[in-house]
C-alpha cells in the first residue's frame, strides 16, 4: 500500500515541477522580447536626430524628440530692430519733416525702428509748468526749454510703457553702417564689464543685453570728461569699428588718453568708463529706473539749465548711475547752414549750406547715411546698356514713318 501511495505522489511532484519550469522559461522569452525591443527604439533615437526620420510604427506615431535646449547668446539681441534695447526713440520738431524723412529712411536702411517723440515748442510751456530753478545756474531760452521737455517726454513714455530700457536719439545725427556689430561687442562687454559694483542678476544675465545697473549710457555726446580722480575706473576693449585717429574729435582723443589708450591703440580700441562729464544728448540709453531718477532731478525737484548741462551736473552729483562710450557710437550730422539747429538761430548763415548731399559726420568709421546714399544709388539706362545695346536703326525704303505716310504732304 505504500508504494503505491509513493509512486503517485512522485507523479504529482514530477508534473508541478515541470510545470514550474515551464512557467519560468516562458517569462525569461518574453522579457528578452521586451529588452530587444528597447534596445531597437534605443538605437533607432540615437541614429536619426528627429521623429520624422523614424520608421512609422505603433510605438513612435506620437512620439515627439526635442531638441537640446540651448543656452541663447544674449548680445545677439543686438540685431534686432531695437538694438537690443526695449524701443528706439527718437525726438524731431513736428515741422522737421525733412529730418523725419532721413531718419526713417537711415533706419529702414539699417534694420532699424524708431518711434517719434514729437519735440516741444518752448513758448508753448506754461509758466506754471515750467520746473523750479533753486540753484539759478541758467537763464533758458525758450529753445532750451522746448528740448528738455520733449526729452521729459520720452521719459515718460518709458515709465507709462513699463519698458526695461529704452534708446533715445536726436533727428540729426549719424551711425555706423555696422552698427548692430558694434552694439554686439558692446554688450558683450558689459555682461563682463569690471566696472559693475554689483554681480548681474538672474535677469540681467538672461534678458537684459547691457545689463541693468545703470540708469543712463552715454553714447551719443558731443564732448567728455573722466573723472579727474577716478581715471583707473575704465574698461578697455577691442572694436573692428573704432573711427581712426583722424576721424576722431580731439576731445575724445584727450579723454581716451587720460584713460590711458594712446599711440597705437587709437582706432583700435573703445573705452567703457562712468559717466562724469558728457555734454550733448544726440543719443543716450536709460533703464525705467533711470528714467525715474531723471524726471525727479530734472523735473519734480527742479531743472537748472540745458538737459544736458543738468543731466552732467546730476552725474557728477552722484545722484545718477551711468557710463560712458568713448569714441561715441552716435555723431552729429551736418550741413552747414540754419538747417543745422533747432536750438539756435544765427541770421547770418544760410538757410541750406551744403545739403545732405555735402553732408558729414565725425567719430565713425563707416557712415550709414553715405552708405544709405551709396547703395540706393543707380542708372536706370546705363543698366540697360549694361544688358545689352539697342538694336540698329533702319533706314531703308518702307521703313521709316514718312514712308508710310506719316510724313508731311508734299514733302
Amino acid at each position: 500500500m505504500l508504494l503505491p501511495k509513493l509512486l503517485h505522489f512522485y507523479f504529482f511532484l514530477t508534473l508541478a515541477a515541470g510545470f514550474i519550469i515551464g512557467v519560468l522559461v516562458a517569462s525569461y522569452t518574453l522579457s528578452q522580447g521586451f529588452v530587444g525591443l528597447d534596445l531597437g527604439i534605443h538605437e533607432a533615437l540615437s541614429t536619426n536626430s528627429t521623429s520624422e526620420e523614424l520608421p512609422s510604427t505603433a510605438w513612435n506615431e506620437s512620439l515627439v524628440i526635442e531638441p537640446e535646449p540651448s543656452i541663447p547668446d544674449i548680445a545677439s539681441a543686438a540685431w534686432n530692430e531695437s538694438l537690443g534695447f526695449g524701443e528706439v526713440l527718437y525726438v524731431s520738431m513736428p515741422d522737421r519733416t525733412d529730418r523725419q524723412d532721413a531718419m526713417n529712411l537711415a533706419a529702414s536702411m539699417s534694420g532699424l525702428k524708431l518711434r517719434l517723440i514729437n519735440g516741444v515748442d518752448g513758448g508753448s510751456i506754461s509758466l506754471k509748468a515750467i520746473p523750479d530753478n533753486n540753484a539759478n545756474k541758467w537763464t533758458l531760452r525758450l529753445s532750451e526749454l522746448g528740448c528738455w521737455r520733449a526729452h521729459a517726454d520720452a521719459w515718460r513714455y518709458v515709465i507709462d510703457s513699463n519698458i526695461e530700457t529704452a534708446l533715445i536719439i536726436e533727428d540729426d545725427i549719424d551711425w555706423d553702417k555696422n552698427v548692430h556689430q558694434i552694439f554686439q561687442d558692446l554688450s558683450s562687454q558689459m555682461q563682463n564689464s569690471t566696472l559693475r559694483l554689483v554681480p548681474p542678476t538672474d535677469r540681467e544675465q538672461t534678458g537684459a543685453p547691457y545689463g541693468l545697473d545703470w540708469d543712463v549710457l552715454i553714447m551719443g555726446q558731443c564732448y567728455d570728461a573722466a573723472h579727474p580722480k577716478r581715471l583707473d575706473l575704465v574698461h578697455v576693449y577691442d572694436d573692428p569699428n573704432v573711427p581712426s585717429r583722424k576721424d576722431t574729435e580731439e576731445v575724445f582723443l584727450k579723454q581716451m588718453e587720460s584713460l590711458g589708450v594712446r599711440g597705437n591703440d587709437v582706432g583700435k580700441k573703445r573705452l567703457l568708463s562712468p559717466a562724469y562729464g558728457p555734454i550733448c544728448t544726440m543719443g543716450y540709453a536709460i533703464t525705467r529706473r533711470g528714467a525715474q531718477r531723471l524726471l525727479l532731478n530734472l523735473s519734480y525737484l527742479s531743472l537748472r539749465g540745458p538737459v544736458d548741462m543738468d543731466m552732467m551736473w546730476t552725474l557728477q552729483e552722484g545722484k545718477l548711475r551711468g557710463y560712458s562710450i568713448t569714441p561715441p557710437l552716435f555723431t552729429a550730422w551736418r550741413v552747414g547752414g540754419q538747417k543745422d539747429s533747432d536750438n539756435k538761430h544765427d541770421p547770418n548763415l544760410p538757410m541750406s549750406g551744403k545739403g545732405n548731399s555735402g553732408g558729414w559726420s565725425n567719430n565713425i568709421k563707416s557712415s550709414a547715411r553715405i552708405a544709405m546714399v551709396n547703395e540706393l544709388a543707380m542708372n536706370n539706362w546705363m543698366d540697360y546698356t549694361k544688358k545689352g545695346a539697342p538694336p540698329e536703326k533702319q533706314t531703308g525704303k518702307g521703313n521709316n514713318r514718312e514712308s508710310k505716310g506719316h510724313g508731311t504732304k508734299g514733302s
